[in-house]
């Protein structure tokens, strides 16, 4: 047949609209969804069909895209202007001049679309012998969607944009989804014969399906039941929506595979997120980036991890922020600790309330239990950390490090001034100011001598009442 090979696959991802609906300097396609950007899925899905080329078509914020892409497999093309997505598509015409075969046009703010329906997509194309094959689904309101036509036999006809379409044509049910499977021959020479004459000025992809059954091409498509896998995110609200889609999506997964989540309703966790069995997520917590937690462990109310390790059998109270962190197995956290970026803290270590951790490493069975401060730090094993001990790291030019070796006791309100290192064994006397390095086994204590001074609040007492009864002499005269 005319313009068919039905051999190879080439990917094209249509992502360069400006997104004006979002109301953002950001360009739509990078807004994120359950901790991603929307166009790696899209790209994801993409590069799962494993085809021979993966082009992304894009306009304004080039280098920012790029940036967020970083995969060898994935080429880009540069659309000068944005008149449609027919001229969108014919950018890429001189990158696919050696290339005979079918190609799959995506969309870059349509995420959801399923590999399943895809892989139908390509299929059904293929075994159909088409030329041209389109997903389409049925909605309630098409409001925004191009309207798919068919003839009184149900074969499609056209597909017309909402804003060129009649009174008529709006009020059909079925939409378009923006998703083709093409063959090149047909698709490049049907892109030389649409125009711009139309409301929006614009080249119109889906008018090649005109100049399809003009020609004689045969044209075909597949529905899918969901109508929120070709959903279109154009604004915030359906930004919102499909964030709700893929949450539950998730949420469903984790305690299918025995993570026990008690109110999915309140529970926020991002797609690239691991969970391991038997593991208990209270509400309102936020689990987000490329977290992974082992088996066991119990998230408490309220807490927030991020891009962080959580090894098994760990408990993170209620209140607590992990960024960046490495929990190690059977640790205790919280409640209300900050752990922050680049904190590894060793197995069975407790951390208490109020503590706040950054850029250091905890020792195993190592305690820090109340209100203190611990950055840029290495403690080691055994360690007990007293109530209010801050290390002073910074000196106003630059951070310093403290060392406090094995078995350290640290008596409460101790400030240690950096750069230090505490020795193995040695004691911390409570209140003390550490300026400098303390031998192994040691005691170190630096506070002014203790004075008792008997009988002294009794002279003050009578002092006080002194005062007050000339102040009241005063005033009666």
């Amino acid at each position: 047949m005319r313009w068919l090979t039905l051999d190879g696959l080439v990917v094209i991802i249509l992502a360069a609209g400006l997104g004006k609906r979002m109301k953002s300097k950001k360009p739509k396609i990078l807004h994120t969804l359950a901790g991603q950007p929307m166009i790696t899925y899209v790209v994801r899905q993409a590069i799962a069909l494993t085809p021979e080329r993966t082009i992304i078509v894009i306009g304004n914020h080039t280098e920012e895209i790029k940036n967020y892409i970083r995969d060898d497999s994935v080429e880009f093309v540069y659309q000068m202007e944005q008149l449609g997505t027919g001229h969108a598509v014919s950018a890429t015409g001189d990158m696919l001049n050696d290339f005979d075969g079918t190609i799959l046009i995506l969309c870059g703010d349509v995420p959801l679309i399923s590999i399943e329906s895809l892989h139908r997509l390509i299929d059904v194309h293929r075994t159909e012998r088409n030329h041209l094959t389109c997903i389409t689904t049925t909605v309630t309101n098409p409001e925004g969607y191009g309207r798919v036509i068919r003839d009184d036999k149900g074969r499609l006809l056209k597909i017309v944009e909402e804003k060129d379409a009649t009174d008529i044509e709006k009020k059909t049910k079925e939409i378009n989804s923006g998703i083709y499977a093409v063959e090149k021959k047909f698709l490049y020479t049907a892109l030389k014969s649409i125009s711009n004459e139309n409301i929006q000025g614009e080249y119109y992809l889906t008018d090649i399906i005109n100049v399809g059954i003009t020609e004689g091409a045969k044209m075909g498509t597949i529905g899918v039941e969901n109508p929120i896998e070709v959903m279109g995110i154009n604004d915030r609200r359906e930004l919102s929506e499909a964030e709700r889609y893929l949450r539950k999506q998730k949420l469903n997964d984790l305690m299918l595979n025995g993570v026990t989540i008690y109110d999915p309703e309140n529970t926020y966790i991002h797609t690239c997120v691991t969970i391991g069995r038997d593991t208990t997520i209270y509400p309102n917590t936020f689990i987000e980036g490329n977290t992974t937690i082992g088996e066991d462990c119990v998230i408490c109310p309220n807490v927030r991890i991020i891009d962080s390790r959580i090894g098994d059998s760990v408990i993170i109270k209620d209140g607590c922020v992990i960024m960046n962190g490495e929990i190690e197995n059977n640790v205790s956290i919280g409640p209300f600790a900050h752990i922050r970026p680049e904190t590894i803290i060793g197995k069975g270590a407790k951390i208490g309330n109020f503590v706040e951790i950054k850029k250091s490493t905890i020792g195993e069975d190592t305690k820090a239990m109340h209100l203190s401060y611990i950055g840029d730090a290495t403690i080691g094993k055994g360690a007990n950390i007293g109530a209010g001990t801050i290390t002073c790291n910074y000196d106003g030019f630059k951070k310093h490090r403290t060392i406090i070796d094995d078995g350290v006791f640290v008596g409460s309100d101790t400030q240690f001034i950096a750069p230090v290192h505490i020795g193995r064994g040695a004691v911390i006397g409570a209140g003390s100011t550490i300026t400098k390095d303390v031998p192994p086994d040691a005691l170190a204590i630096s506070r002014v001598e203790q004075v008792n001074k008997n009988g002294w609040s009794l002279k003050r007492q009578s002092k006080v009442k002194s005062l007050k009864l000339k102040s009241k002499n005063r005033k009666g005269k």
